[in-house]
């Protein structure tokens, strides 16, 4: 666990895959999916924060507030150090010990796909969660059109560094798919809405109408918000 001023040993416990670096990832404030963190969550916790970047702008929305992150990248670990509560370097959820308290809201940007099971993940979560917590995120959606073009048409699928098609993704998604996932680890999706549009950063005017046309298929993630059944 690293804080803002000393803690103890942040790279303690993280294979030496992750020693030195930082991670691949671009880092990004999402505020679609920071306005589903509830304005009233004192405690959040954001696995693979990253440099801390989405955290702080959670910290910038309400006085008083903590954030706490869990990051396996030790350079981005101690990045994130400096901007968060308090930061522990280390994989989700073997990390989860380390972190103290219970949270009002675990986020997970981009990170489930990652893990061998993202199920036994969001069991764990549960129980660190406050009364009334939630949990909220970013998914990829492999229903993505390019992607099946590239399957279906032109018998590709190739793997690379960042997209869709991460090199380091274990798990795939679609708008069913994920919910089934929420709902066999004991939640109930209570938001749920497609973001990244094809084509939206060169012609935003064009994607709207193609995402109205074909909906899933334009869009490149889901934004969610879960909270635990009874």
């Amino acid at each position: 666990m690293s804080q803002r001023a000393d803690g103890p040993d942040p790279t303690k416990g993280v294979t030496e895959a992750f020693a030195g670096t930082d991670s691949p990832y671009w880092s990004e404030t999402r505020s679609h999916v920071a306005d589903l963190v509830p304005a009233s969550a004192g405690r959040v916790l954001d696995v693979g924060c990253n440099d801390g970047t989405f955290g702080a702008a959670l910290l910038a929305r309400k006085t008083g507030r903590e954030v706490w992150g869990i990051e396996p990248h030790d350079l981005d670990a101690d990045a994130a150090a400096t901007r968060l509560t308090g930061v522990t370097h280390g994989f989700y959820p073997d990390a989860l010990g380390e972190v103290p308290g219970t949270f009002d809201c675990v986020s997970f940007n981009h990170v489930l796909e990652h893990m061998v099971d993202p199920w036994a993940a969001l069991r764990a979560t549960r129980e660190r969660l406050a009364p009334d917590g939630c949990i909220v995120g970013e998914l990829p959606n492999v229903r993505h059109l390019p992607f099946l073009v590239d399957l279906t048409v032109r018998g590709r699928f190739d793997y690379v560094d960042s997209g869709l098609l991460d090199r380091t993704h274990l798990r795939f998604f679609t708008r069913s798919s994920a919910h089934d996932l929420f709902r066999s680890s004991g939640y109930e999706v209570d938001a749920f809405f497609p973001v990244v549009a094809m084509g939206n950063a060169r012609f935003p005017r064009t994607s709207k109408v193609v995402a109205k046309v074909i909906g899933d298929l334009s869009y490149m993630a889901f934004a969610f918000r879960a909270r635990p059944t009874a």
